[in-house]
């Protein structure tokens, strides 16, 4: 064997041991880096999986928790100047329906949002207004109530051929604005003219 042919044997074996080399450097970085990626897939986890429902619907801003709240309250009554009564009489209206109209123009023309209750035992109503009205400007202006209908029982009947009364801001903090209505008033079947009843 001549000295050239042993030269160049170790040069091969040196080139063939250098790409085994760099065939496992490359292999073991590999390993390194889909370990290293798995394990930071692990450490940054989803938000979801930390927190819970409502406090997701919190970090979000939207939800079934309201931003803001907005109160309508009124009190029906049915009010009568009796025969032989000098005085007033008034008392609730339990089951009358009523309902809160709001009137918004829009690209699409003149649209209608209402929100409907029942009045209890006193005569009483709350009307929670839903929150796609919350925003609408100027409240007392564009809503107002309207008495649906009372129970068939009733000897009473709308003072006025339309019954529809505005809103009037109570209080406003917090998110939350409280309208009222005030009194809705009927009268009843058998009633005088309430001028003729002095109430003092």
């Amino acid at each position: 064997m001549s000295c050239s042919s042993g030269f160049a044997k170790n040069k091969n074996m040196k080139l063939t041991a250098m790409a085994l080399f760099d065939v496992f450097f490359f292999f073991f970085t590999s390993i390194i880096c889909l370990q290293a990626s798995s394990m930071a897939e692990e450490d940054v986890k989803p938000l979801y999986n930390y927190l819970s429902r409502n406090e997701m619907v919190k970090v979000a801003g939207y939800g079934e928790e309201k931003l803001s709240t907005v109160m309508v309250t009124g009190t029906a009554l049915c009010e009568a100047c009796l025969r032989g009564e000098p005085q007033l009489r008034s008392w609730p209206i339990p089951g009358a329906s009523v309902t809160v109209n709001c009137r918004t123009r829009g690209k699409l023309g003149e649209r209608t949002s209402s929100a409907q209750v029942v009045t209890d035992e006193f005569g009483d109503f709350v009307i929670d207004l839903p929150s796609r009205l919350h925003s609408i400007p100027d409240l007392e202006r564009t809503c107002c109530l309207e008495v649906l209908r009372i129970p068939r029982n009733s000897s009473c009947r709308p003072a006025h051929v339309r019954k529809q009364k505005t809103l009037k801001l109570l209080s406003a903090d917090s998110g939350t604005r409280h309208y009222s209505i005030g009194t809705v008033n009927f009268l009843h079947l058998l009633s005088r003219p309430l001028q003729a009843c002095n109430n003092k």
